[in-house]
């Protein structure tokens, strides 16, 4: 078990920080030069990322989850490099959310889109970290072999 969280851990890290780290840039340029983009005349671009933020973050994982449930609810286990998979797909999933992040702080978005977009990202990154308990737990919910 320790292996599989290494393998997810390091999927999680080197999806994450390259989005920190261009959000690090764009806030060090939003202050240093007043870089941004003024979006005030698109709205729908800023609720397009803000439902592609909540999709990333809430919906398509329980939709990815409950089709993986339906496609493994006839075996009895499953083999370690199909819950591999599987988790590294959530992790890819969620961590879509802090990009849509990105967008939001170097279009300026109104105060309602980008605080809610931080939220959303700070949900996803915290709620599927690949922790010991959490991935013990998917482990004996998905009868791992």
């Amino acid at each position: 078990m320790s292996k599989i969280r290494d393998i997810l851990i390091k999927t999680y890290f080197m999806q994450l920080i390259p989005a920190l780290l261009i959000l690090a840039v764009i806030e060090i340029l939003k202050q240093k030069f007043s870089l941004l983009i003024d979006l005030s005349t698109s709205q729908i671009i800023k609720i397009l990322t803000f439902v592609f933020a909540t999709s990333t973050a809430i919906a398509f994982p329980i939709w990815y989850r409950l089709w993986f449930v339906n496609k493994v609810k006839n075996q009895k286990k499953i083999s370690a490099s199909e819950f591999v998979n599987f988790e590294k797909n959530i992790i890819f999933i969620v961590l879509l959310t802090p990009y849509f992040l990105i967008i939001a702080s170097l279009f300026n978005f109104d105060s309602f889109f980008y605080y809610g977009t931080i939220l959303l990202s700070l949900y996803a990154c915290y709620y599927y970290y690949p922790t010991h308990k959490r991935i013990e737990n998917e482990i004996k919910i998905f009868r791992m072999k």
